[in-house]
């Protein structure tokens, strides 16, 4: 019977219950990581605001006169993405470097892991924030030099 799953599938929900709170609430987050606090805010604002920049295009096409408008709407967007960028950037470093950048493991880990695989990433930790340099110099371009 355990074979099959059936003792997982009879258990009942509070052996399966997350101590740390219900995922609908992200304030949660922020006593184990703030990181992913901040990850999920932006993300939840994002998502009405890209909504209400999609209609601003979409009307803008037809009334160029609201040029302003679709400014400030993109500099509210890339604002609001910046975080979903660097988080993204820095995952994508984590996955690569296999937890060995940005990682919290085990230093003994981290040593054997080294030693057999003679893997460096000293080199990948820094790479977020240049993206994220990259990212800010170009939202003040944007705001500077567009005039749309």
């Amino acid at each position: 019977m355990a074979a099959y799953g059936e003792e997982i599938l009879m258990s009942s929900k509070k052996n399966l219950r997350d101590e740390r709170g219900s995922q609908s609430r992200i304030a949660r987050l922020t006593s184990f990581y703030t990181g992913a606090f901040i990850h999920m805010l932006f993300y939840r604002i994002l998502i009405p605001v890209s909504i209400i920049y999609g209609i601003t295009i979409f009307v803008w096409l037809g009334y160029p006169s609201l040029a302003i408008l679709v400014k400030a709407m993109t500099a509210i967007v890339w604002f609001l993405f910046t975080p979903q960028f660097f988080y993204t950037i820095k995952g994508l470093i984590l996955s690569y470097s296999r937890g060995l950048s940005f990682g919290h493991l085990n230093p003994e880990f981290v040593a054997i892991y080294r030693s057999r695989y003679k893997k460096n990433t000293a080199y990948l930790a820094p790479i977020p924030y240049i993206a994220l340099a990259i990212w800010i110099i170009g939202f003040i371009a944007m705001l500077v030099w567009w005039s749309p």
